[in-house]
């Protein structure tokens, strides 16, 4: 997987870039967001089989996506509470209950961020740090 300079992962994923040049709709999947034209990719066309490579390449974007979504909601949260939005507030933005649930989802978010941090972790990571092709 290609990196920036400071080993991070570039924003597109070549392999499934390439994959998607393969199909039917290819240009137009790439000018998707990749976990979004993957999920469309595979709904549209059915394909009997996908890569493991690619399976597994899925797969890591969907864990980031997930981390990425776990550390945003935490700070919309503290946001929303420094602005004086109440919890009930909170709750009716987020889907919630009540406002009870909106303060145990920020208590549950702290605690599966720690949970699932790589370095306590690190399975769903795999590849991202070690080998890219890898699809264990």
């Amino acid at each position: 997987m290609a990196t920036t300079r400071k080993g991070r992962p570039t924003p597109r994923d070549p392999v499934v870039d390439d994959w998607f040049r393969d199909l039917p709709a290819g240009e137009v999947l790439l000018e998707a967001e990749q976990l979004s034209g993957l999920m469309l990719a595979v709904e549209r066309y059915q394909p009997e089989e996908v890569s493991d490579l690619v399976m597994a390449r899925w797969h890591r974007l969907i864990a980031s996506h997930r981390r990425l979504a776990d550390q945003s909601e935490p700070a919309f949260i503290d946001q929303a509470r420094r602005q004086g939005w109440t919890w009930q507030r909170i709750a009716d933005v987020l889907g919630l209950p009540d406002a009870e649930a909106a303060e145990q989802r920020q208590a549950f978010l702290a605690a599966e961020l720690t949970r699932t941090h790589p370095a306590n972790q690190p399975q769903p990571w795999i590849g991202w740090a070690g080998n890219a092709d890898s699809t264990s």
